[in-house]
């Protein structure tokens, strides 16, 4: 409930920032900031840490790793060290609003799981078990855990994303909203940088993401869609579709109970 006054421009250090979309100065709670995707919140929240505090975080969730799936050819991402010759002196304020960074949709899954399962990241898994000849199911081994963040973190931080298939409904889009889950979801919108066929940035990524039901987590969804070439770039109305037809067609097919909770309302804004 920590309140920052967020223009839709701003200038952090001689480097410039803004919004997606124009807005008017307005003083946002951090869970405003978030549930609202503002960069220009996010530039003056990541000030309260270090760079190292920030780069240990992002390390301690899985980026910058394999994920541990064990398939060939799978990315650990790219994220650079403070310190290191290519980390600029812009680049822990992109990283607070998921610029800079290079990350695989497991990745960014697990995340999400982690915040679900409390604050304690498990290490991705493919196989359940094995059965035997005769029929006997044998478990696989289990996965490595570790607690990332406190599970009161996890807690506020799931609630907050609960408000963005509110804030999302407001605006007149609903991928967020399946009858009977709560859902506790972002979205993502990414500038891709030069790839050497254009110059600047040409590209986009979408992403929605999301875990339902909120208060009792069963699932997560990531969507995730490069270079989109048709109805926009933004990752709700692109991501957001596929995320709402594939998340309600597994919590109907795995016979997961709907919870008819309702999502809380958390204070978006200050006077």
């Amino acid at each position: 409930m920590s309140t920052y006054v967020v223009p839709d421009q701003i200038n952090v250090h001689g480097f410039s920032f803004h919004d997606a979309e124009p807005h008017p100065t307005t003083r946002f709670t951090v869970a405003g900031i978030l549930a609202n995707s503002l960069n220009d919140g996010m530039v003056q929240l990541v000030q309260r840490i270090t760079p190292m505090q920030q780069y240990d975080y992002l390390r301690a969730f899985g980026l910058g790793s394999v994920s541990g799936l064990g398939l060939p050819g799978e990315s650990p991402g790219l994220i650079i060290k403070p310190g290191s010759s290519s980390y600029w002196a812009d680049e822990p304020y992109e990283l607070s609003f998921g610029q800079g960074i290079g990350v695989t949709a497991i990745q960014m899954a697990s995340i999400y799981a982690t915040l679900a399962n409390g604050g304690v990241r498990v290490q991705p898994s493919l196989v359940a078990g094995t059965t035997t000849s005769s029929g006997r199911f044998i478990p696989a081994a289990r996965p490595p855990r570790r607690r990332v963040i406190q599970a009161s973190t996890a807690r506020q931080l799931m609630r907050i994303m609960e408000q963005v298939p509110r804030v999302d409904a407001a605006q007149g889009v609903y991928w967020g909203m399946i009858a009977g889950y709560p859902v506790a979801s972002k979205t993502g919108t990414a500038q891709v940088p030069d790839s050497g066929v254009c110059k600047g940035l040409c590209a986009f990524g979408s992403s929605y993401i999301g875990i339902a039901p909120a208060q009792d987590p069963q699932l997560v969804v990531a969507v995730n869609v490069q270079d989109p070439r048709a109805h926009g770039y933004f990752g709700d109305e692109i991501a957001g579709p596929v995320f709402y037809k594939v998340m309600k067609f597994a919590l109907q097919t795995l016979k997961v109970p709907p919870t008819n909770a309702t999502a809380p309302r958390m204070r978006l804004t200050r006077p």
